[in-house]
C-alpha cells in the first residue's frame, strides 16, 4: 500500500507524526507546561540566566518555537542560535545577523560587542527586553559560553540588558558543572528539565496528533500501547518514528487499529534506527550488574594485593 492510501485510509488530512517540530502539533503534557509556564515567569520578571535541559526527541525545540511566538513583539526582541558550535567573535557575529544589524567580516570582537551593546540600549529605551536563546547549547565551546556570561554583564542601572536561555542535552549539565565555568553556573537563576511522558500521555499524546491532523484516534488493541510504551521510552521523537510506520503497517493490512502485530513488524523495520535511542531493560540490568561485579573484583584484587604485600 502507498503512503497517500495511508493517509486516505484513515482519513488523515496531514501526517500526523511528522518529525518536524510544528507547533500545531504540540502536546501540552503535564511537564512540557510546567516547564514552559516556569520560563515565561522567569522571563517576566527579568531573570538574567536560564537554562533548559533534557535528551534529545524529548520536545525541547518545539518548546522554544511555542515560547518565542509568545514573546511579542511589542515587549521583546529575541535572538536565535541554533547552530551553537562557534568560537566567541562567531558567536557574536551571529547574533547581530540574527537581529539584522550591520558589521564588516572584518569587525574586532570589541567592536562587535559595542555595536551589540548600542542595540541593547535603543531596545531598552523603547521598552523592549533582548532575550537571547542558544538551542544545542551543549556545544558551545567553554570560551564561548564564558563570552555568553560577558553578555549578561550588559546592563542599566536597573535592569538587565539582555536574558539568555541556554537549552540543551543533559552533557549541557557537564559543561557547566566544570570549574572553568563555575561563573557562569553561579549566574543560572532558574534551571528546568524536560522528562519523558507519563504512560497515560503517550496514549494521550497519540491520540491528540491523530485528531490533530484532521483524523479520528486510530484505536490500539490490548498489550499494543504498552509495547510502544516500552519500545520509545516515552520519548515523543520515537513515539512519532514508531507511530507513522505502525499506521502505515496497519494499512496495509487493511486494519482499523493498531495491533500489536503490526506494531511488532513497524519496530522490526525500525530496529536499526531505535537500537541505540532507548535502553533495552535487559541490556540496562545486563551492564548493571557486570558494573558491579567489576567493582566487586576490583576491591577483591585490591585487598588481595594490600594484604599479600605485607611482610
Amino acid at each position: 500500500m502507498t503512503v497517500p492510501d495511508y493517509l486516505q485510509f484513515f482519513g488523515f488530512q496531514d501526517y500526523p507524526f511528522r518529525l518536524t517540530p510544528d507547533t500545531r502539533y504540540f502536546f501540552p503534557s503535564s511537564r512540557h507546561k510546567a516547564v514552559l509556564e516556569t520560563i515565561r515567569y522567569g522571563l517576566a520578571r527579568g531573570e538574567g540566566f536560564l537554562v533548559l535541559v533534557g535528551d534529545p526527541g524529548i520536545g525541547k525545540t518545539m518548546l522554544l518555537r511555542i515560547l518565542l511566538k509568545d514573546l511579542t513583539e511589542d515587549h521583546y526582541r529575541t535572538a536565535l542560535i541554533m547552530t551553537p558550535a562557534l568560537e566567541p567573535k562567531e558567536l557574536l557575529q551571529a547574533i547581530l545577523e540574527d537581529v539584522r544589524l550591520p558589521f564588516e567580516s572584518t569587525d574586532s570582537k570589541e567592536r562587535l560587542l559595542r555595536t551589540f551593546q548600542q542595540y541593547l540600549l535603543e531596545e531598552a529605551a523603547n521598552g523592549r527586553q533582548f532575550v537571547l536563546v542558544v538551542d544545542e547549547a551543549q556545544n558551545l565551546p567553554a570560551e564561548s559560553l564564558e563570552e555568553i556570561r560577558l553578555l549578561s554583564n550588559l546592563e542599566t542601572e536597573d535592569k538587565k540588558l539582555i536574558q539568555i536561555l541556554l537549552v540543551g542535552q543533559s552533557s549541557l549539565e557537564e559543561k557547566l558543572n566544570r570549574p572553568e565555568l563555575r561563573q557562569l553556573k553561579q549566574r543560572i537563576s532558574l534551571w528546568e528539565r524536560l522528562k519523558p511522558l507519563s504512560s497515560d500521555e503517550v496514549s494521550w499524546y497519540t491520540q491528540y496528533r491523530m485528531t490533530r491532523a484532521g483524523g479520528a484516534a486510530v484505536p490500539f488493541d490490548k498489550g499494543a500501547e504498552k509495547l510502544l510504551c516500552e519500545a520509545s521510552g516515552h520519548v515523543p521523537r520515537l513515539i512519532n518514528k514508531i507511530m507513522d510506520r505502525a499506521l502505515l503497517v496497519a494499512a496495509s493490512r487493511l486494519e482499523r487499529h493498531i495491533s500489536s502485530e503490526s506494531l511488532r513488524e513497524a519496530l522490526k523495520t525500525l530496529e536499526p534506527t531505535l537500537e541505540n535511542a532507548v535502553p533495552h531493560p535487559k541490556r540496562r540490568l545486563f551492564w548493571m550488574w557486570t558494573t558491579i561485579l567489576v567493582m566487586v573484583l576490583g576491591f577483591g584484587v585490591g585487598l588481595w594485593w594490600l594484604f599479600w604485600r605485607q611482610p
